[in-house]
C-alpha cells in the first residue's frame, strides 16, 4: 500500500514538475521571440511554479486522504492509534512494576520472619 501512495505522489509531483519545466522553456521562448517582456516572463513563470507548488499540495492531500481510506478498509492503525496503545502500555508497564516490587519487598519481609 505504501508503494502505492508513493507512487501516486511521485507521479502527481513529476507531473508538476514537468509542467513547470516546460512552462519556462516556452516562456524563454517568447522571450527570445520578444512576444513578451523579461518582466512579463518572470510573471509568468512565478505564476506556473504558484500553480506547481498547489498542484503538488493537492496531489499529496490526495494521496494521503486515499492512504487512510485504504489503510482504514485495511483495518491497519494510524500512528496515532498506534502511539496511544504504545502509552497506555508504557503506562501499565510502571503500574505493573511498581506493584510487583511492592509485592516482592512484601514476600521478602515474610520470608525473613
Amino acid at each position: 500500500m505504501k508503494e502505492i501512495v508513493k507512487k501516486t505522489f511521485l507521479l502527481g509531483l513529476g507531473a508538476a514538475s514537468f509542467t513547470k519545466s516546460q512552462a519556462e522553456k516556452i516562456v524563454k521562448e517568447l522571450v527570445k521571440k520578444n512576444a513578451v517582456t523579461i518582466k512579463e516572463s518572470r510573471d509568468m513563470i512565478k505564476k506556473v511554479r504558484t500553480v506547481s507548488v498547489n498542484e503538488s499540495k493537492r496531489v499529496r492531500k490526495m494521496a494521503e486522504k486515499e492512504a487512510k481510506r485504504v489503510a482504514g478498509k485495511l483495518g491497519i492503525a494510524s500512528k496515532g492509534q498506534i502511539e496511544k496503545v504504545r502509552k497506555g502500555l508504557n503506562s501499565l508497564n510502571k503500574e505493573l512494576s511498581s506493584k510487583g516490587k511492592k509485592a516482592l519487598k512484601r514476600i521478602m519481609k515474610e520470608l525473613s520472619k
